[in-house]
């Protein structure tokens, strides 16, 4: 897929990494090409959605331009449609690439990043029997773009591809404690069906390989930042928003 080869070309950029040690390096790339290959179908699709109308519109608009006697009133509203709809998709396609360009550290808000992945995980969360819940208020502090895209989407996809079926993952953040140094901490909760921990289910039948902790832990560190986990849990120091 033509995407995925601008990614793989791009991919030293993606989340260059402030340690020193080539293997680490190396192995955050590797996590966040392999982050990027589990949603592109997701992003694929999304981008099809957003082109589907405006050619479906070109289509009718061809049509009533071929007639014996066109409609002029009609024809000057299906092009402000065309118009519209055709900046909204040069939106969501720039968004879209935005995945495939280098490290962003613009900040963005944590909920609504949040609130992004959920919805970009759907079908991931779902296939889990994940419920995803977003506990972080609209006043969290602002993350790195880049952060969110990698590490972030990445944690989630590690919970899913634990494979062990039915369950809540809750969102929450510790902030610091009011001193601008002070780094807040993002923790992710499973909360299973059962008192106890289910079987694991079969592996999903995919191309893309799955996301573990140390894929995270990785990408992580990458951005200077530390991880933390034990049984059903995970914690992220955020690093701040450049």
């Amino acid at each position: 897929m033509s995407t995925l080869t601008t990614a793989e070309l791009t991919l030293a950029q993606i989340a260059p990494s402030v340690t020193a040690d080539p293997l680490q390096d190396r192995l955050a790339e590797a996590a966040c090409y392999a982050v990027l290959r589990r949603v592109a179908p997701v992003l694929r699709h999304d981008i099809a959605g957003l082109m589907q109308p405006v050619g479906m519109l070109m289509m009718v608009l061809q049509r009533r331009v071929q007639m014996p006697e066109p409609d002029l009133p009609a024809i000057v509203k299906n092009v402000a449609s065309v118009s519209t709809l055709t900046k909204e998709a040069t939106t969501g396609c720039m968004n879209a690439m935005g995945w495939m360009a280098s490290r962003d550290d613009t900040g963005v808000n944590l909920r609504s990043s949040l609130d992004e992945a959920i919805k970009l995980l759907a079908m991931e969360l779902s296939a889990s029997g994940l419920e995803m819940i977003n506990g972080i208020s609209d006043d969290a502090p602002a993350v790195p773009q880049s952060f969110y895209r990698n590490v972030l989407v990445g944690a989630l996809l590690a919970f899913c591809d634990q494979r062990t079926a039915g369950g809540t993952l809750h969102a929450s953040l510790e902030a610091g404690a009011g001193n601008s140094h002070d780094t807040a901490r993002l923790t992710l909760r499973m909360r299973h069906d059962n008192a106890t921990l289910v079987a694991e289910t079969p592996a999903p039948d995919r191309k893309s390989r799955g996301i573990d902790w140390a894929d995270v832990e990785a990408m992580a560190r990458s951005f200077g930042a530390s991880m933390s986990r034990g049984e059903g849990w995970l914690s992220l120091d955020l690093p701040q928003a450049g």
